[in-house]
This record gives structure tokens, C-alpha cells and sequence, in this order.
């Protein structure tokens, strides 16, 4: 069956809600397809970066459209006009069509030299970072195809998402609160920081996204004795002592994210943006009340849910904004972030 065939059903579920990688999967099962699924997939990604700008008015018309070439990344008009005086425009959209893979070894599994000389000897290219020791930007390769990764002895996350742990500095016997911690990445990153030596508190409201985070926690060799895991509502949450340090990656627009999911792009609306602005804001206020050191972030690029929340927030209580970093996709070769430490 042809690739045009397969983005017609994948833009089919796109169109009724599903997230890109559900979307796609739910297209190939339908039938079998005589072209590589790896590019088939990012084909996909493609089309929805570009969807906004096919004139066809059937799904069949627009794949058409775009297999000819005539798209373009388009964003919608009230995204473009509030980023506009913001960004270099066409250098985000750019930074859209490209994706930099970052990772870190896991040393709660493995040996670092060991998995590092391993993944060189099948032929991936890898550099160290100069920011943070401990990590690596894949230049050539397929990390998720190797060994090492079904393992889990490689974590693929992103650096700007790094640095939200980085920032936070984790230390061994350090009492740590994660406020909304699904995936359970950045937690995982804590305990392999401290090699499993905080003491790791984490709440998220989503049960299942609790129970995939649980599970990965134990894939990946985290002590789960030393963490407290609590289904709930962060900004109901009480506590009857304060926390060392609080990580709060806030819920957010994902606009940061679109490169990985633009399907973003069809669903934010800038009522919604307004919407969790408002989450962050509360959610700050709430982190800032159970600890002396919080680190705010969000992955995100509008100034709404991070410069203007830690603004707003802090404005009259006594933390202070102590480090402030925007990763910007086309400089950073990350995903779009921003990252706030603040200390009372």
C-alpha cells in the first residue's frame, strides 16, 4: 500500500483528536505498507507542521498537496502575530523540521565508559556536552533501535528538559518534591544524580500517568523506598513539613514541543494559553510556600507561562529569582523552555 494511502488515514485521526504517534500507529496497523515505517513517521510529522497552509479540502487532497511539495510550516494566525516580536520566525519554523536527540546514561544500570564505547563501536557518533558532564547530543544515528535503550540504560530526554534537573542541583540526602512529575524523567534524573540518595517525593494527578511513571522508575533501577509517590491534585496537596527543594515542571501549552508533536499546532488556542498560565501561576505560589529553593519551568515558548509567572508570583513574597535561563529551539538545539530557579 502507498504512503500516500497511510497519511490519509493518519491525518484521519489526527483530524479527530489523537496525538501524532497514536495517530500514526493507528494508520499502520490498518494495513501493510511497502515503504519504511522510520520514514513514513516522519513524513507525518511533516504534514502537520505544514497542515495549515494545503488549500485541499479532503484529507486526500491535502497528502496530494504535500507529497507534490507545495507546503510550507505554517503557524496560526494569532500564534504568529504573538511571536512575532519574539523570535525570528523563520528560523523557528526551520528549527521545527529538524530534531536533536540528547541523552544520558543511566548509571543505576551500567557502567557510563562502558555503554558509551558500546554505542561508538555500532557506528553512532556521539558528543559530550560542554554544559552538563554527563550528557550526550546523538550526531549520527538510531538510538532507540540499540540494545542499550530497550534496556534502559540510555534515557533520551532533551537538554533544556536536563537542565530543569541541573538547575535544581540534587543532592544526597536532600528532601525533594517533584509537583507534577509524569513521565517521571526528570525524577528518574534526580535519583541517578543522587545515585538514589534523596529522598523523593512526587504527585500527579493523572492515575495513569502515575502507574507509566511507576513503571518506569522500576525499569530504570530507581529505589522506589526512597521515593513517597502521592496521586492527587498538587495545589490541594498539605504537607506537615517543607521540602529541601521543590521541582515544578509546570503543565503547559507544549509549545515548545511542536517539533516533536505539532499536532500542538492544530489544537492550542490562545484562550488556553491564558488557561494554564493562570494553572502556573497558582502552582508556583503553592511550590514557594514548601520551599526555600523552587526551580520553575515549563516547555514552552510564550513569555505568558514563564517570565511573566515567575514575575507575577514572586512580586511580593520574599524568593528571589536567582537564575533565568529561555532555550530557544534554532540556538539551543533543544526544544523550547524556559527554566527559573528562585531562593528565599
Amino acid at each position: 500500500m502507498s504512503l500516500e494511502l497511510l497519511l490519509s488515514r493518519f491525518l484521519y485521526y489526527v483530524e479527530k483528536g489523537d496525538p501524532l504517534p497514536i495517530a500514526f500507529k493507528k494508520a499502520h496497523e490498518m494495513g501493510k505498507y511497502k515503504i519504511d515505517s522510520n520514514d513514513a513517521y516522519e513524513k507525518a510529522k511533516l504534514l502537520i507542521l505544514q497542515y495549515l497552509s494545503l488549500k485541499g479540502k479532503s484529507r486526500r487532497k491535502k497528502v496530494k498537496e504535500f507529497l507534490q511539495g507545495k507546503g510550507a510550516v505554517v503557524f496560526p494566525d494569532w500564534m504568529e502575530k504573538k511571536l512575532s516580536g519574539l523570535y525570528d520566525i523563520g528560523e523557528l519554523k526551520r528549527s521545527l523540521m529538524r530534531k536533536t536527540t540528547w541523552f544520558w546514561v543511566n548509571t543505576l544500570k551500567t557502567d557510563e565508559d562502558k555503554v558509551i564505547k558500546s554505542l561508538e563501536n555500532k557506528g553512532m557518533v556521539l558528543e559530550r556536552d560542554k554544559d552538563y558532564h554527563f550528557l550526550y547530543k546523538l550526531i549520527n544515528g538510531n538510538l532507540s533501535k540499540t540494545k542499550e535503550f530497550r534496556e534502559y540504560k540510555v534515557i533520551i530526554q532533551d537538554k533544556a528538559s536536563v537542565s530543569v534537573v541541573a538547575t535544581l542541583s540534587p543532592k544526597k540526602g536532600e528532601s525533594i518534591y517533584d509537583m507534577t512529575s509524569a513521565p517521571g524523567v526528570k525524577a528518574t534524573l534526580i535519583m541517578v544524580l543522587t545515585e538514589n540518595g534523596a529522598k523523593l517525593t512526587l504527585s500527579e494527578v493523572e492515575y495513569k500517568r502515575l502507574i507509566r511513571e511507576v513503571n518506569f522508575m522500576k525499569n530504570v533501577g530507581v529505589n522506589l523506598d526512597r521515593v513517597n509517590i502521592i496521586h492527587g491534585d498538587a495545589t490541594h496537596l498539605t504537607f506537615s513539613k517543607k521540602f529541601d527543594k521543590v521541582l515544578l515542571d509546570a503543565p503547559c501549552s507544549s509549545s515548545g514541543m511542536i517539533s516533536n508533536e505539532p499536532t500542538v499546532l492544530l489544537r492550542l488556542t490562545e484562550s488556553k494559553v491564558s488557561e494554564f498560565s493562570k494553572l502556573q501561576m497558582e502552582l508556583l505560589g503553592k511550590a514557594l510556600s514548601l520551599s526555600s529553593t523552587v526551580v520553575y519551568a515549563t516547555c514552552s515558548i510564550f513569555p505568558e507561562e514563564g517570565e511573566e509567572v515567575v514575575k507575577k508570583v514572586t512580586h511580593n513574597v520574599g524568593h528571589k529569582v536567582v537564575f533565568s535561563k529561555r532555550f530557544i529551539p534554532y540556538i539551543h538545539d533543544t526544544e523550547g523552555f524556559f527554566v527559573s530557579k528562585l531562593e528565599g
